[in-house]
């Protein structure tokens, strides 16, 4: 069990080794994202943060961005990923079929209807303006059945984190304050010290400072995955005030999410575009605030008097006189001012911004003006432009996300049951979203190609449709399509329908031929009973009275 001295200390020496980057974190913040500037210093409740800002065109793109990446990454309007079994032999039975699709859904419903869709919001911001961003995913306070799951994206100045030998962030201390009633709610009156419950009799919205520890536990048995007491990931919760533990306890996943833009190697925080554009955004942002002060006198300019040519003050409010001596003009200073130049500069410069954020290739406007072609074309630049970031994304984002929420879900009950069939094996997440589905599409293209080609060919040799496996091309067809699986029969239902339709045929031409021969029957023993012969009419009789038993007449 972790003891305050050592959290105390851990954590101070986190602080330190992240200080380098907080000046950055503020200087992108306050051209970028200022209502989120509070870094190095900390601006109290409702102050203003834009005062230092002349120009938005770097808030503008840096918000399409993050839009632009939930909305593919993560839509809340669609389906962005499936679950599948890595045993391939599993994916084909039906009940495993059905109870992926089913989790998935019940996963989908759970991520709209909780707080996700907010947080992970902020998380795109924090992504695309400083490059590093953390959410805090947990069941609610009074458990899943009652809270489901709640999300909590951290602010950069209230978390500090640390990486295994494998580049993977494992280890984040958590900086964040509670009044002296919150601290009771949440810990219990037992397990906190004497000031905060002092100071829960007079003063109780006065705030204390608490730090929250998750990181491996030292001794759990990797090469077994399993524990007796212990899980993955110890929690300790300490009070700073009070310079004592109030929580411990621990997580089969790790639950804060810690996804990077890029990473430089031998760094643990990330960089974002905002780091290549601050440059252009600084020096924009003050050339609009010359161009305003020049706008400004162009149009208000100073004036030129003469020396004791005014009689009194020079009034300039509407309908104001100036009363002058017959010699004392007033003149405008006249200001040599090149609009054009500065005009061009500043567009060149928003260019510059536009271009370091993927703003003119992340305007997907699907509109009349834009056919369904074009569109795919642009999901296509995307994926070029964004594909290292996305495998980013997707190695420390969306799969730990998915594979918490599914741990939570499980364990809480909140699935269907799970078929014997699958049995030990694991769980495997792919990604149908609108850039993934456009990965995938030159696929699909492919085969109606083929399909096309062979039925020109097999108007002058049918025989080359057998080349197709038509089955699999159908499933292929309707997995590159994102077709959900409930559409599609197993293969083994597929399989027993076929062979009782082969059966059935089979039924039917017996059938046929036994119709067939009573007919003949009918018909020669008819022809004898017209020819007069006894002994022909008792076999047509014969004849008739087995096709009734037979239930053909």
């Amino acid at each position: 069990m972790a003891s305050f001295e050592y959290i105390k200390k851990r954590c101070s020496a986190l602080e330190s080794d992240r200080q380098t980057w907080e000046d950055h974190w503020q200087d992108i913040l306050d051209y970028v994202m200022p209502r989120k500037a509070d870094v190095t210093f900390v601006r109290s409740k409702g102050e203003k943060r834009t005062e230092v800002l002349f120009d938005s065109t770097a808030i503008t793109a840096n918000n399409l961005l993050a839009a632009s990446l939930q909305g593919t990454l993560t839509s809340p309007s669609l389906p962005w990923f499936h679950l599948k079994l890595r045993d391939e032999d599993a994916n084909q039975n039906r009940d495993v079929q059905l109870w992926l699709e089913d989790s998935a859904r019940r996963m989908y419903d759970m991520f709209n209807e909780s707080n996700f869709n907010t947080e992970v919001h902020e998380l795109y911001l924090d992504l695309t303006s400083i490059g590093t961003g953390a959410i805090f995913v947990e069941e609610g306070n009074n458990g899943f059945e009652k809270d489901g799951i709640h999300f909590n994206c951290l602010h950069i100045a209230e978390y500090f984190i640390q990486e295994n030998v494998n580049g993977k962030v494992d280890t984040l201390y958590r900086k964040y304050k509670l009044t002296a009633r919150q601290a009771i709610e949440e810990f219990g009156e037992e397990n906190i010290g004497e000031k905060i419950i002092e100071a829960a009799k007079n003063k109780p919205d006065k705030q204390f400072n608490f730090i929250h520890a998750v990181e491996p536990t030292k001794d759990y048995e990797r090469s077994t995955g399993k524990s007796n007491t212990k899980l993955p990931f110890h929690s300790c919760h300490v009070c700073v005030e009070d310079k004592m533990v109030v929580r411990t306890g621990g997580y089969n996943e790790f639950p804060y999410l810690v996804p990077r833009w890029s990473k430089a190697t031998g760094e643990i925080f990330g960089r974002s575009p905002s780091y290549n554009a601050l440059p252009d955004i600084k020096t924009l942002n003050k050339a609009v605030e010359i161009g305003l002060k020049a706008w400004a006198k162009a149009i208000d300019p100073p004036l030129l008097v003469q020396d004791d040519g005014v009689i009194g003050r020079v009034r300039m409010t509407p309908a104001g006189i100036t009363v002058v001596r017959s010699d004392g003009a007033i003149k405008p200073l006249q200001i040599g001012s090149n609009w054009q130049i500065t005009d061009m500069k500043e567009n060149q410069l928003r260019t510059a911004i536009r271009q370091a954020y993927y703003s003119d290739q992340l305007q997907l406007q699907e509109g009349p003006q834009m056919t369904a072609t074009e569109v795919q074309v642009r999901y296509e630049l995307m994926q070029r432009l964004l594909g290292p970031t996305l495998g980013r994304f997707q190695s420390e984002f969306l799969n730990p996300l998915i594979e918490r929420v599914f741990g939570i879900m499980f364990r809480a009950g909140a699935l269907m049951q799970q078929p014997d069939v699958i049995g030990g094996s694991k769980l495997d997440i792919e990604y149908v979203g609108p850039l993934a589905r456009s990965q995938r599409m030159e696929e699909a293209v492919a085969i109606e190609r083929l399909y096309q080609l062979a039925m020109n060919v097999a108007q002058v040799d049918p025989n080359i449709m057998d080349n197709i496996d038509h089955d699999t091309a159908i499933r292929m067809r309707a997995k590159l399509l994102g077709v959900p699986k409930t559409v599609m029969r197993g293969i083994d239902d597929v399989e027993d329908m076929r062979e009782a339709k082969a059966q059935q045929q089979q039924a039917m031409m017996q059938q046929q031929m036994a119709q067939q021969q009573a007919d003949t029957a009918l018909t020669q023993g008819q022809a004898m009973n017209q020819m007069g012969q006894p002994e022909t009419q008792e076999g047509m009789e014969t004849a008739e009275q087995s096709a009734k038993e037979q239930g053909l007449i």
